[in-house]
């Protein structure tokens, strides 16, 4: 099922459910993608922006697929 996240608030609960759905702490998920703990913990709780490469990382753990639309 595709999800149209549209704002940094719904990435973040979108992310933490992910997560916990597949029983991993924030701790594992972070040393499985090579971040640190504080980012995760800061991603979820919509206090950070993600990068591009740190939504990439993520998705490949938490088996999520990025798509990104460019419109002009």
């Amino acid at each position: 099922m595709m999800q149209k996240i549209e704002n940094t608030k719904d990435l973040a609960k979108l992310l933490k459910n992910r997560r916990e759905e597949l029983g991993i702490s924030q701790k594992e998920l972070a040393k499985l993608c090579n971040l640190s703990h504080n980012g995760i913990s800061k991603l979820e709780k919509d206090e950070r922006e993600a990068k591009l490469s740190t939504l990439l990382k993520l998705g490949k753990f938490l088996g999520l697929e990025l798509f990104v639309k460019i419109e002009e």
